[in-house]
């Protein structure tokens, strides 16, 4: 029987390797004005007139600059909508931070009202959940004169602390209403089943930007082009260098590997770019999807990532082709492993088994990824031909692929997770 083409592709799976080099990013902060040396776009008015291109299938990764045509593509298409952000009125025209917990998308859509020559940012919170078109709960932090505080501020950014199960929201703003001294430093902690804010934490610096890693207990944060690591007390463990991002800088994501800050369109970058940090906020890819709509947050799940639109009031869709994760089952065995973070694309070790198991030799892994059930199959009779497949519908006589200690892995599967599961032999 000839080689599938769907074979041919999982065959191939291991066999490549790409060498990356990369560059140094600057960013500015969401919609913002003349501060401290920095160029802020100010208010956010800007995304409110600009013509909105649709999203497509046309995509690109980037690396130093440089198309690379052979290279996986993130894909940010119609079929992958997984929100509509709709408030209650139709003056909140303006996504800004939004975050997911797996089940439901919370997300923050702005009114920017003038009141003379001033204008002020009032806020709805909306969850919904995801790949529903009907918002679940819809919160609203307005501002009708400017002497009381923006509680929610911009709403630039959002985190979810999944160890709290609690919404994190920066409080900073570049609108007229008038704010603490602390104001750019408040994160407002957000009931996620009420969508009340229950307290306010105060961090050691400015940030417009924030995202919590589940695995390490620890924050990222920042604003313009200065990011910093935090515990899960928020004292800080790490300072980034100064960044040169192009385009608008926007949200940011992280997990325990890596750091995604995102930019939209500005200027001579017409198109959203993530660039990817490791946690000692050295750059490692740059990823860039080719449409003008303006990005402006980046979220995720079990592997899984999401990009919030400011298109309409708002648009959530999957990216496929951007990330996954590696986890490893014992099979009897006992110890344990953490998980890998692999950059869709970029060749990536698995980690040398751990696993102990008494009077057993461990053989290598098996595979089965979460996105569509299916498990690595290769015929023993010619190693070369391997495929994806629901169990039992494997080709007759195929038996499971088994991945080596340090096979390098780079295309397994589009998102989500991939379960390892160690094999043994009697010794």
């Amino acid at each position: 029987m000839a080689e599938t083409v769907a074979a041919v592709r999982a065959r191939n799976d291991d066999d490549l390797a790409c060498v990356l080099s990369c560059v140094p990013v600057r960013a500015s902060q969401g919609s913002t004005h003349r501060k401290g040396g920095f160029m802020l776009a100010r208010y956010g008015i800007g995304r409110l007139s600009r013509t909105v291109v649709a999203l497509g299938a046309a995509t690109a990764l980037t690396v130093a600059g440089t198309v690379t045509a052979t290279a996986a593509l993130p894909k940010v298409t119609g079929p992958t909508l997984a929100g509509t952000a709709k408030p209650t009125s139709a003056k909140y025209t303006a996504l800004n931070g939004g975050v997911t917990d797996g089940t439901y998308w919370y997300a923050v859509v702005t009114e920017h009202a003038k009141s003379g020559t001033k204008v002020y940012d009032s806020n709805q919170l909306i969850k919904t959940k995801l790949y529903a078109s009907s918002p679940t709960k819809i919160a609203t932090f307005r501002i009708r004169s400017g002497h009381q505080t923006n509680l929610l501020g911009h709403g630039n950014d959002m985190a979810y602390n999944a160890d709290t199960k609690r919404l994190m929201i920066p409080a900073w703003t570049n609108d007229d209403s008038v704010q603490g001294a602390t104001q750019g430093r408040a994160i407002r902690v957000v009931n996620p089943g009420t969508l009340a804010i229950e307290k306010t934490v105060l961090l050691p610096h400015t940030t417009t930007g924030l995202c919590y890693d589940t695995v390490n207990n620890r924050y990222a944060g920042g604003t313009l082009n200065q990011y910093y690591s935090y515990d899960s007390a928020f004292k800080q463990t790490g300072k980034s260098a100064k960044f040169a991002m192009t385009g608008l800088g926007q949200g940011i994501d992280c997990d325990q590997s890596y750091i995604y800050v995102i930019t939209s369109p500005k200027g001579a970058q017409k198109t959203n770019k993530i660039f990817v940090y490791n946690w000692s906020f050295k750059l490692v890819r740059t990823y860039e999807h080719a449409s003008g709509a303006e990005s402006e947050h980046l979220t995720h799940q079990s592997g899984t990532y999401y990009l919030g639109f400011n298109t309409g009031a708002g648009k959530l869709y999957r990216l496929d082709n951007f990330q996954f994760t590696v986890t490893y089952a014992a099979a009897g065995g006992t110890g344990s492993m953490p998980a890998t973070v692999v950059l869709y694309g970029r060749s990536t070790a698995l980690r040398t088994n751990a696993f102990k198991r008494t009077g057993y030799t461990f053989t290598g892994w098996s595979a089965k990824r979460s996105y569509d059930n299916k498990t690595r199959y290769q015929n023993p009779k010619d190693t070369s031909k391997t495929g994806w497949y629901a169990a039992g519908k494997q080709p007759s006589g195929w038996k499971p692929y088994l991945y080596k200690n340090g096979a390098a892995v780079l295309h397994t599967t589009p998102r989500g997770a991939v379960a390892l599961t160690a094999a043994w032999r009697k010794a």
